[in-house]
């Protein structure tokens, strides 16, 4: 059941399970630390620039598609798909509820173009080379236990992992790479099918790994 309320615009509730809700914490934080001049993983990890195109598989809440979108710009393309309608509600309305609080934000939300859709099928209607930076962040397979946001909807969460498939076309729709960030039980997976590791935390409990196309 959806609940609108003044502190976070909009909530889910459902019997069993915590209230969930949008708050974009993390997003604030790093956008910004990039506006201070300071460094943001994702973008290094992707080689974000201005006036860059860059699409987010697993949008979850928005927090790199937010990011993204502030370091690309108003000539920047960010867009970013959801599979979960319970999600993508929460996501969209908790933009908007934010929007009207904070112009800086509102800037960056507002060039994001939000899609309620599975990643592989949004793929496949993609042209070759549409975006420069196709990037992945599924559910982990071990939860951080500090990610009190994505603890909060991982009961709403699809449970995908990347496929063979669903990579492939992702390297066609990529005009520059392929991101994944993932937990440390499907870093050898991915080794697998072609990713290189290019950036761990400290703990090493995620890494961002890549597939560059090459020239």
């Amino acid at each position: 059941m959806f609940v609108v309320n003044d502190r976070h615009g909009l909530s889910v509730y459902e019997s069993g399970k915590q209230e969930a809700f949008f708050h974009p914490n993390m997003a604030f934080l790093r956008m910004k630390n990039l506006m201070n001049g300071g460094k943001d993983s994702l973008s290094e990890v992707c080689g974000l620039r201005s006036g860059m195109s860059f699409l987010d598989a697993t949008l979850g809440l928005a927090s790199d598609a937010l990011t993204a979108s502030c370091v690309l710009g108003k000539n920047g393309v960010c867009t970013g798909l959801e599979k979960s309608k319970i999600i993508f509600v929460l996501v969209k309305e908790g933009l908007d509820f934010y929007s009207e609080q904070y112009p800086v934000f509102r800037e960056a939300a507002g060039r994001i173009g939000i899609r309620h859709c599975d990643n592989i099928e949004y793929l496949r209607t993609c042209r070759p080379g549409q975006y420069d930076v196709v990037y992945f962040d599924f559910m982990f397979i071990e939860p951080i236990s500090a990610s009190k946001g994505i603890q909060m909807i991982r009961d709403y969460a699809a449970k995908d992992r990347l496929s063979p498939l669903c990579f492939e076309e992702a390297k066609r729709v990529a005009g520059r790479s392929v991101v994944v960030k993932c937990d440390r039980g499907d870093v050898k997976r991915l080794l697998e099918l072609g990713f290189e590791v290019r950036k761990e935390n400290s703990r090493k409990s995620f890494y961002y790994l890549s597939c560059e196309k090459k020239e």
